[in-house]
């Protein structure tokens, strides 16, 4: 048997499988943790260090021992993807996947092209930008825009994505237009919110996942990878309130007389019908499984009790982070129950929760010279984002996450 062989194709494993979870943009703690658990299974001695844009991997096997650094790219999260590579990793661990092939198999994954294409996508940012401004408190009238500004915001990344100078503006550029267009068309149509119809356009842009996931980080000890991911969230921040304000700017140029207004109010079920459309968003955003629709849903629905709940019993701050353990503990129960990526409920519960509107309305004061309010808003999203993290922290400590990707 060439032993030496042998280590060298766990070893290759190893590392395309880190490849993979990078690129599926894993935080580092869940990437460090699957990455050690996978390498002991193999028979090797891993440690791993994650930073957004590479990880280090030193790998002891009997052969000797070895450092790599490889350098990746972040991408976007993709459920469907992780769960086939789960599936790899649990058929390498039972033998019924020869090592050989298991790298072959990662990198296959990879490069497949996602399941949910352009069209789809572009639905989804339509139909998230308005249900969101559901969510802010619009009327139809905020809805209808906010959907058709997403919509566009959806094809400008599309645009953007495969030129890189223009991929490096992209949420500048389209911060601007929406800012631009929320104005223009505020004024034109009567009672209708300009602020929120620009807020609900970009939400899918705003930085509030990031920048929670980032805190994880530095709460679990990986110091570096948060501190650069809070750093990226906060940046992504800046260029959206500075976009907005240039365009909301240019617009008031030409609408001199223009005033906000209020909104015109629908009906308290709208929003139950709001909560029942968006998984449908998120699935694709995700590019989840048509069969996790389900679970999806679930993961809303819990996210969304939760936080109301809290939000009555301890005021709304920290009943967000009641809102992060409820749907914590349901997402972990989840994980052990099905064999699944927690991830599949978690995410789009967090998205429900994030704080990135609340800092993108600080900034926006900030803008307009309401120094007080802009400096309370932003106070407000740190705190919102702890209170997330220490829900799921309690979340895991009740109810720990299954051992697994």
């Amino acid at each position: 048997m060439d032993l030496h062989g042998e280590n060298e194709q766990k070893v290759a494993f190893c590392l395309e499988l880190g490849r993979a979870l990078h690129s599926f943009g894993t935080p580092a703690h869940r990437f460090e943790e699957a990455m050690h658990r996978v390498a002991s299974s193999l028979g090797l001695e891993g440690n791993f260090l994650a930073h957004p844009t590479a990880f280090f991997a030193e790998l002891k096997s009997a052969s000797g021992r070895e450092i790599f650094m490889v350098r990746a790219e972040p991408g976007e999260t993709d459920l469907g993807k992780l769960v086939r590579i789960q599936a790899t990793v649990r058929a390498v661990g039972d033998g019924s996947l020869p090592i050989q092939d298991a790298a072959a198999e990662v990198r296959e994954i990879v490069r497949e092209k996602p399941h949910f294409g352009a069209v789809e996508t572009l639905a989804a940012f339509a139909l998230s930008s308005g249900l969101a401004a559901r969510f802010f408190g619009g009327g139809w009238r905020e809805m209808v825009l906010a959907a058709f500004l997403g919509l566009g915001v959806g094809l400008l990344g599309q645009v953007t994505a495969t030129r890189k100078h223009l991929a490096q503006v992209f949420v500048l550029l389209a911060a601007t237009l929406v800012g631009f267009a929320g104005v223009a068309l505020a004024d034109v149509l009567p009672h209708t919110s300009a602020f929120t119809v620009t807020l609900a356009a970009i939400v899918i842009l705003l930085p509030g996942l990031k920048l929670t996931i980032a805190l994880r980080e530095v709460a679990t000890g990986n110091l570096v990878a948060g501190s650069s991911r809070l750093t990226d969230a906060v940046m992504t921040l800046l260029m959206l309130a500075f976009g907005v304000a240039l365009g909301r700017q240019l617009a008031f140029q030409i609408a001199h007389a223009f005033k906000e207004t209020a909104s015109l109010p629908l009906p308290w079920w709208t929003e139950w019908l709001a909560l029942a459309a968006v998984p449908l968003a998120y699935l694709v955003l995700f590019q989840g499984r048509k069969q996790d629709l389900k679970w999806i849903a679930l993961g809303c629905v819990v996210a969304f009790l939760s936080a109301r709940m809290g939000a009555f019993l301890v005021g709304p701050e920290l009943g967000a982070g009641i809102g992060a353990m409820g749907m914590g503990l349901a997402a972990n129960s989840f994980g052990r129950r099905t064999r699944l990526p927690n991830q599949i409920m978690q995410l789009p519960g967090l998205l429900l929760l994030v704080p990135g509107s609340i800092g993108f309305r600080g900034l926006t004061f900030l803008t307009l010279g309401e120094t007080e309010m802009g400096v309370q808003s932003a106070f407000r999203m740190v705190f919102l984002a702890v209170a997330l993290v220490m829900g799921l922290s309690l979340a895991n400590a009740v109810t720990p996450p299954r051992k697994g990707l």
